[in-house]
């Protein structure tokens, strides 16, 4: 199979060089992307700079920063290549810096945005940033695959049934996923990734404790 696996947490600048960005750091994506060409898959591994890498030479590794160049990326790649599937395991971040106000100005932000002073006070309004997870499904069809299969995370943390349960049916509805695999920050350490894939009728098709076993049922799954 050709699978496009995304990784890594999105880094969102409020000036040329402060970035509000999260706490992934692109090792599930990394394993996946290893094992996957392990299995003799033709692999593309879209993922943050700072991430942890995947290491098998055979895999097409391509780098972002910020979440419009991942979008980016992802949609060049899906809509000029035939992809069997999409892992989207990437971080991506839900709102973005829009302005800044500080000594009574306003500007735009972003990595454009000249470094702002020190001491004082700032404010930094934020944007709802587009669903990437969205689009996947789209792309893959403009790249000659309708049928491409889309597979999208979602990470929680500490949540009961309930908030799980209207994560992923959001995440479902809007996505059009084929498979979304849940996991919860709480129960992550060093030695486990409890997980769970599950299908759009909230059904949980397969489980595991770590990110070789999450691999082996994916592979089973596409």
């Amino acid at each position: 199979m050709r699978i496009l696996i995304t990784g890594g947490g999105c880094r969102e600048y409020i000036d040329s060089v402060r970035v509000v960005t999260n706490s992934s750091t692109g090792r599930t994506s990394a394993e996946l992307a290893d094992d996957f060409a392990r299995k003799g898959n033709e692999v593309t591994l879209i993922t943050a700079e700072n991430a942890i890498k995947a290491q098998d030479s055979s895999i097409n590794i391509i780098t972002f920063q910020t979440g419009e160049e991942l979008a980016a990326a992802i949609k060049a790649e899906l809509t000029s290549s035939f992809y069997d599937a999409v892992i989207h395991a990437a971080a991506v971040s839900d709102f973005v810096p829009y302005e800044i106000t500080i000594g009574g100005k306003t500007i735009k932000a972003g990595k454009k945005a000249e470094k702002l002073p020190s001491g004082g006070e700032m404010t930094v309004t934020f944007r709802a940033s587009p669903k990437i997870a969205d689009s996947l499904h789209d792309w893959a069809a403009q790249g000659g695959n309708e049928k491409a299969k889309v597979i999208c995370f979602k990470l929680l943390n500490n949540a009961d049934e309930a908030a799980k349960e209207k994560a992923v049916t959001s995440l479902f509805g809007h996505s059009k996923a084929d498979f979304v695999v849940y996991n919860d920050l709480s129960q992550i350490t060093a030695d486990a990734h409890p997980f769970m894939i599950l299908k759009s009728s909230s059904e949980c098709v397969a489980k595991g404790t770590s990110t070789p076993e999450m691999a082996d049922e994916l592979c089973k799954l596409l």
